[in-house]
């Protein structure tokens, strides 16, 4: 039975002014108390996470004790009543831990289907009803959920075609990412360790930070092979030493060095649901690659002078300013000193600017 190999159970809960998360809703019926208080705290640390500023986009969150997983939305209910007119809500997907790769595979189906259940909750719990209605929505939810898997199981099998997934991305690899960001967008080899199928999609989920050229793919190989996204078991990293590591079993990065602006850009994008935060990195990585190519063309046509300088800030911050610099010296090493010094004279106009000694012309 679906029931019972993969869905656990699903809760709702909200944030209780006196006594912190509670289930308010649930199926089935017998799901222990110690089980929903659990988990139902656990689910609210997101929001703790994020600053209180409710995320857009699912969290996929491991209960260990329990042997369980769950895919988490969280939502904001109007309530003139509570302090901040808001009740923070959330709905958990409770499933076995040893079912996690069929919802990874298949994360963006349920993230589509999470963002159109919460809408339907917002709607319902405006309209105060009572508990047996909200269980009932549940049950609705629950349906859909069931229809998703049997359907996944019932396709035919079909030729590999890639999926890309930020949800998943930023679920899997919490730490130091912007690590590998950073050599994606450099063009540097980025090695993917981990489970087969897990590393197949996030390594289609990194050409998305590749937005200036093709990157040499290699979906999995068990020895050295070259190319710019590389997956693999985790004795891989032995192979590439020198090289920047993605260990999905342990969610981190190692190797390379961190940067602000790559740090900021997967902060703005893990504000969005997975479409919206594709979108919202190539608009940026646009924005700094196209700064990149005229500061070069500003130093190769010696057209270094302030009007320029003017006109090349007016859109930057220095964060950005200092990617595009590290950025182009690892295309033009050649003219390292002039690029440095080029960034050196942006960042000193920036910074009059900013302090008001002198007035902004854009």
């Amino acid at each position: 039975m679906i029931k019972d190999e993969f869905i656990t159970g699903i809760i709702f809960s909200q944030f209780d002014e006196k006594v912190g998360p509670i289930a308010v809703a649930w199926i089935p019926p017998e799901l222990s108390n110690e089980i929903m208080d659990r988990i139902s705290l656990k689910s609210f640390n997101i929001l703790s996470a994020e600053g209180g500023k409710v995320p857009q986009s699912l969290a996929i969150i491991p209960f260990p004790s329990q042997n369980l997983r769950g895919l988490i939305k969280s939502l904001e209910i109007k309530d003139k009543t509570r302090r901040g007119g808001v009740i923070d809500s959330t709905i958990i997907l409770l499933f076995n831990e040893a079912e996690a790769l069929h919802f990874y595979r298949n994360i963006n189906l349920y993230e589509d289907l999470f963002n159109k259940q919460a809408e339907k909750m917002v709607k319902l719990i405006q309209t105060e009803v009572n508990k047996q209605k909200i269980e009932s929505e549940l049950k609705s939810f629950y349906s859909k959920v069931t229809d998703t898997i049997v359907a996944a199981f019932k396709k035919k099998a079909e030729p590999r075609t890639p999926k890309k997934s930020t949800l998943l991305l930023f679920n899997l690899v919490r730490k130091d990412l912007d690590k590998a960001v950073n050599a994606l967008i450099k063009g540097d080899p980025v090695i993917v360790t981990g489970d087969k199928p897990l590393v197949e999609l996030i390594v289609d989920t990194l050409t998305i930070f590749c937005t200036e050229s093709e990157p040499q793919i290699i979906h999995w190989t068990e020895e050295f092979a070259p190319g710019d996204i590389i997956g693999g078991p985790t004795y891989l990293s032995e192979v590439y030493e020198s090289g920047l590591i993605i260990n999905l079993n342990k969610g981190k990065v190692s190797g390379g060095p961190s940067n602000l602006f790559c740090k900021k850009l997967l902060k703005r994008a893990r504000q969005f649901d997975s479409s919206h935060g594709e979108i919202a990195i190539k608009k940026n990585l646009q924005k700094i690659h196209s700064a990149t190519k005229e500061l070069i063309e500003m130093i190769t046509q010696r057209l270094v002078v302030p009007a320029s300088i003017d006109k090349f800030i007016v859109d930057l911050d220095t964060d950005e300013l200092e990617f595009i610099k590290i950025l182009a010296i690892s295309q033009h090493p050649d003219i390292e000193k002039k690029i440095d010094a080029t960034a050196a004279a942006c960042r000193k106009k920036m910074s009059k600017i900013l302090s008001g000694f002198e007035k902004q012309k854009w």
